[in-house]
C-alpha cells in the first residue's frame, strides 16, 4: 500500500521575500517527519494565482496526509489564506497552519473553515504525532486530543490542547536542506540594510539558523511568548559542520546568522565565529559594545564580522523603558562609535507609534537616527516602522488600553510593514508616513528604482520634509501612486515600484 505522504508549504507574497532566506520552520519539520519514517514534500514559492493553481494540482495528485503551512503575520497571509481556501474547496485533506502567526491567534484562526488544526510553538515532535495520527485514525477528530501543541474543532467546538515542552537538543533535527534547491537562497545583491547602504562583498552568502529564542524581554517581541525567554542552541561543532558544508559543496562567500540574537551566549558566539574563515553579520543588542568592550568587537571583526543588525529602536529613554528594551540611549550611541572604530558597520533599526509615545518621543529618534547618518558608511540607519501590536507580547495588552482594535478577520493582519502600514489610533497621524519619506530620501540606490528621475525628484522632496519634520498633507505620496496604479490598472506596469512597498 502507498504511503501518503506530508507536503509542507510556505507561500511569499513576492520573490524579493521568497529570495530572502530558506523555509528553515519547514526544513526543521522535514526532518522530525523523516526521522519519522515519512515522505515529506516541501513547497516554497511566491503566492500567485498561477502558482496556487500549480500548488492544488500537486496536491490533488499526492493526496497527503496533510498539508501544512507555515505562516507569518504580514502580506504572506493573502496568498496562504487563498490556498488554503482553494484546497478546502476541492479536497477534504486536513489544513494545517503553525508558525508564529498561528502560535499567537489559534482561536482566532480556527474559526475559520478553511482551516482543520493548528500547532502551536515549536512543532518538530508536534507533527510527526499529527502524522502517525492521520496515518492510523483518518480525519477522526477524537484522537487529537492526547496530541500536546495543537488546537482544533471538535464538532465545531474549538479545542486548545496543554501546551508541548521545547526540544532539548536541536542538534537532533538538522533541517533537510536537501528537501529544497540550497543554491536558490544565496545571494551576492542584498543585504539587510541595501537601501540605506549596507553592502555585502561579492560571492554567494549564504544563511544559517543556529539557535532559538532570546532571554532578553522586550516588550513588543513574539519571543516572550513563544519561547520564553529561553535560549537554546544547536551545539558549535553541528554550525560548524553545517558552514563547512556550504562552503565545500556549494563555495559560500560569506555567512548570514538568522538567529533572534545570535550573541545570547557570547562565549559560544566566539567560539563559532574564530575559526569560521568567512565574512559574516549576525544581530546583536546594542547594549552589548558598551558592555563587552572594544576588545570583544575586535575578536568580532577579526572573525569575519562585517556588520552588525542592532535593533536601536528609539531615542527616547522613556520609550526605551516602556518597551522594556533595558538599554540606554547611550549604549546606541557607543556601540556606533565602537564599531565604527574597530571597522564592524554597524545597522540601526528604529520604531516609532508604541502606545502612549507622543510627538515629542518620536522627535527624539529621528535625532538619533540623523546623528547615527552623520556618522558616515560605517552606520546604516533603518526605518522607522510603525509599531504593531502583537497579541500575547505585553504591549499588546496597552495597546488594547489606549485604543487599538484587534482584528477581527486573518486578512486584517495581512498588512505591510512598509510605507503602507496601518496606523493604530493612538498614534499621531504624523507618524503614518514617515517611514516612507525617511527611506526614500535617504536611500543609497535612488538610480536602480523604477523611473530614477522621477524618484530622484521625489527622493529630494522627501529628504526635505524628514528634515523638517514635516509630514502632514502628502501629495508627494499619493500623486506619483496613483499614476503607477492607474498604469498597473491599465497593464502597462507588471508593479508598482518598490518605494510603495
Amino acid at each position: 500500500m502507498r504511503q501518503q505522504p506530508i507536503v509542507l508549504l510556505k507561500l511569499e507574497n513576492n520573490q524579493k521575500d521568497l529570495e530572502v532566506a530558506p523555509p528553515f520552520g519547514l526544513l526543521y519539520l522535514a526532518s522530525a517527519l523523516e526521522k519519522a519514517g515519512f515522505e515529506v514534500e516541501i513547497i516554497h514559492e511566491t503566492g500567485t494565482p498561477e502558482n496556487i493553481k500549480k500548488v492544488l494540482s500537486r496536491l490533488l495528485r499526492l493526496d497527503p496526509l496533510f498539508v501544512g503551512l507555515s505562516i507569518l503575520t504580514g502580506p504572506s497571509l493573502v496568498p496562504s489564506l487563498a490556498a488554503s481556501r482553494e484546497i478546502k474547496k476541492h479536497s477534504d485533506m486536513p489544513v494545517v497552519w503553525g508558525g508564529v502567526f498561528p502560535s499567537m491567534l489559534p482561536r482566532d484562526i480556527l474559526r475559520s473553515a478553511m482551516i482543520d488544526i493548528v500547532a502551536i510553538g515549536e512543532a518538530e515532535e508536534t507533527v510527526v504525532e499529527l502524522a502517525r495520527h492521520f496515518a492510523e485514525n483518518g480525519s477522526r477528530s477524537a484522537a487529537l486530543k492526547t496530541i500536546r501543541g495543537i488546537g482544533y474543532k471538535d464538532n465545531g467546538t474549538v479545542t486548545i490542547n496543554p501546551s508541548r515542552p521545547f526540544i532539548a537538543d536541536l542538534d537532533f533535527y538538522p533541517p533537510a536542506w536537501h528537501q529544497v534547491e540550497v543554491e536558490r537562497y544565496f545571494f551576492d545583491y542584498r543585504s539587510y540594510f541595501y537601501e540605506m547602504g549596507s553592502r555585502l562583498p561579492s560571492g554567494k552568502f549564504g544563511t544559517v539558523m543556529t539557535s532559538r529564542g532570546c532571554p532578553s524581554r522586550c516588550g513588543y517581541c513574539f519571543n516572550q511568548f513563544l519561547y520564553k525567554r529561553k535560549f537554546r542552541a544547536h551545539s558549535v561543532r553541528h554550525v560548524t559542520a553545517e558552514v563547512e558544508w556550504l562552503k565545500k559543496d556549494h563555495q559560500i562567500a560569506g555567512i548570514i546568522f538568522l538567529d533572534d540574537n545570535f550573541f545570547s551566549d557570547p562565549k559560544r558566539a566566539l567560539e563559532i565565529v574564530r575559526n569560521l574563515g568567512l565574512p559574516w553579520s549576525a544581530s546583536f543588542r546594542a547594549n552589548y559594545a558598551a558592555l563587552w568592550g572594544e576588545d570583544f568587537l575586535r575578536k568580532l571583526r577579526d572573525g569575519g564580522c562585517l556588520e552588525l543588525r542592532i535593533g536601536a529602536e528609539s531615542g527616547s529613554q522613556r520609550i526605551l523603558n516602556l518597551m522594556q528594551k533595558d538599554i540606554m540611549v547611550e549604549d546606541i550611541r557607543r556601540t556606533a562609535e565602537l564599531c565604527q572604530k574597530v571597522g564592524i558597520r554597524a545597522l540601526f533599526n528604529f520604531m516609532i507609534g508604541l502606545p502612549g509615545e507622543i510627538w515629542p518621543d518620536m522627535l527624539e529618534t529621528f535625532r538619533l537616527m540623523d546623528d547615527l547618518d552623520k556618522m558616515g558608511e560605517g552606520v546604516a540607519v533603518g526605518g522607522p516602522l510603525v509599531y504593531l501590536p502583537w497579541p500575547g507580547t505585553p504591549l499588546f495588552d496597552l495597546a488594547l488600553e489606549k485604543g487599538f482594535h484587534r482584528p477581527e478577520r486573518l486578512e486584517e493582519w495581512a498588512v505591510n510593514l512598509g510605507a503602507r502600514q496601518p496606523v493604530t489610533p493612538y498614534v499621531d497621524r504624523r507618524a503614518k508616513f514617515v517611514n516612507y519619506f525617511r527611506i526614500l530620501g535617504y536611500r543609497k540606490n535612488i538610480e536602480k528604482l523604477s523611473f530614477p528621475w522621477p524618484a530622484k525628484i521625489l527622493s529630494f522632496l522627501a529628504r526635505k520634509r524628514w528634515e523638517k519634520r514635516e509630514f502632514r498633507v502628502p501629495l508627494d505620496y499619493y500623486a506619483p501612486r496613483f499614476v503607477f496604479e492607474l498604469l498597473k490598472i491599465l497593464g502597462m506596469r507588471k508593479t508598482t515600484p518598490s518605494i510603495y512597498t
